[in-house]
């Protein structure tokens, strides 16, 4: 729709406020964002029993290019070191969240998260391949799909009031499944970029060397912080500074290292969960102390996608999503003995591993720039199964969730006026 007749239509719909909705500066479409996404956000938790994310989302593709187009692609692209702390914060959180156990303990989650990502990667790429994309592009794709949406993950647990061992190892597979994907992206995009002629050898070290560089970064990060909150005792104010002037500051010498902004701060939570036996580090909560990054994040990745690629590619979308859960559920069965679940609570932890991650969104389009030789029809596949994902992941979790049993605020009834039991919801 161009301009001119996007005009017209606003008109007529709008009739003499349209004007006003084309002299919105950045600053009001931030409130708006903001207020729209909260308004969204409850309409969707309290109307429908949904997720709250659900409703952030679908605010983000009215706004967005598929609706109303007020959030324009030069907006997000202005917003972009916004995004990138933000997906930082939450990356610190789930990294922070992750469970410490006994070592075998720890031992046979990591395996089992591995063998999850690794069998699920497998699935994937073979029906990529199937469709005849190149054997490059589909292990990318097979990557990108790897990974849950830490952002889904950690704002519908704390909408639910998740509290147990099997929400803990649900955040312990979405970290692995995480830093495996980021890892593997790292290492792929070295061979899919062609602007430099390199001998696979170099780009194998300097992919290696993006990876290591991420975790020496991550270590000097919980380092950082640690030795911080050892100074400033448990003030929650002064911590919370800490903690988001180190992210600030380790996304900043990601990107100007070049390397990757997302393992690092995965890394940086998971160590310092790992060393602060005291607990004294009083960490950031994004779906409470710092709800603003999230409403922002999903309105802007769902203002970001454009829902004609699901009106064309919706098919393929449903089948990369079963492909996915199918074979996340075949290696959780496979070793379900030695995380110690049952058949029943396998199912559910393979359901609350649907989502799929806006930073999913984030390098598939960093990857476009760097590779022309994308295959359109591939890129739109990912672009729908991500929005799918996104529409469909946080009710998925939250059914997980409720599974587990571990779910510890109320859903109010639908019907007026008629309390509902404790099912595992929330208000």
């Amino acid at each position: 729709m161009n301009y001119l007749l996007y005009q017209s239509f606003s008109t007529r719909v709008f009739g003499g406020l349209a004007p006003l909705f084309f002299m919105f500066n950045s600053i009001q479409l931030f409130g708006l964002v903001l207020l729209g996404g909260l308004a969204a956000g409850e309409i969707s938790r309290r109307l429908v029993a949904l997720p709250r994310t659900t409703g952030y989302v679908l605010f983000g593709l009215l706004v967005g290019q598929s609706g109303l187009n007020w959030v324009t692609l030069l907006h997000i692209e202005s917003a972009q070191l916004f995004i990138d702390l933000a997906l930082g914060l939450i990356l610190f959180e789930l990294g922070y969240l992750v469970p410490r156990s006994a070592s075998q303990d720890g031992l046979n989650r990591l395996l089992a998260g591995c063998v999850l990502s690794l069998l699920a990667g497998v699935t994937l790429l073979l029906i990529f391949i199937y469709w005849g994309f190149s054997t490059g592009s589909a292990l990318f794709a097979a990557a990108l799909c790897v990974a849950t949406s830490p952002a889904i993950t950690i704002a519908t647990c704390s909408d639910v009031g998740a509290k147990g061992e099997r929400t803990g190892l649900l955040y312990t597979m979405v970290a692995i499944n995480g830093a495996v994907a980021f890892a593997a992206v790292v290492l792929l995009v070295t061979f899919l970029v062609d602007t430099e002629p390199m001998s696979g050898l170099a780009r194998i070290s300097s992919a290696l060397g993006s990876i290591v560089g991420s975790i020496v970064l991550g270590g000097a990060c919980a380092g950082l912080v640690l030795l911080g909150a050892d100074r400033l005792d448990k003030q929650a104010e002064h911590q919370h500074l800490l903690i988001l002037g180190t992210i600030v500051l380790g996304v900043g010498t990601a990107i100007y290292l070049g390397i990757s902004v997302f393992l690092p701060m995965l890394i940086f939570g998971i160590l310092v969960s790992t060393i602060d036996r005291e607990r004294k580090v009083i960490a950031i909560r994004i779906a409470s102390d710092a709800r603003v990054f999230l409403v922002i994040t999903f309105v802007l990745a769902g203002a970001a996608l454009d829902i004609a690629y699901l009106r064309d590619y919706w098919l393929e979308a449903v089948l990369i999503a079963a492909v996915r859960f199918a074979g996340q559920l075949l290696a959780i069965l496979l070793w379900r003995k030695s995380i110690g679940l049952t058949a029943r609570e396998s199912f559910f932890l393979s359901l609350g591993l649907q989502p799929m991650s806006s930073i999913a969104l984030v390098l598939l389009v960093n990857t476009q720039m760097l590779y022309s030789g994308m295959d359109p029809d591939l890129v739109g596949m990912l672009m729908a199964t991500i929005l799918l994902m996104q529409l469909f992941g946080p009710l998925a979790t939250q059914t997980a969730i409720r599974g587990f049993g571990e779910a510890t605020r109320l859903i109010p009834s639908v019907k007026a006026g008629v309390p509902a039991k404790n099912i595992g919801g929330t208000s």
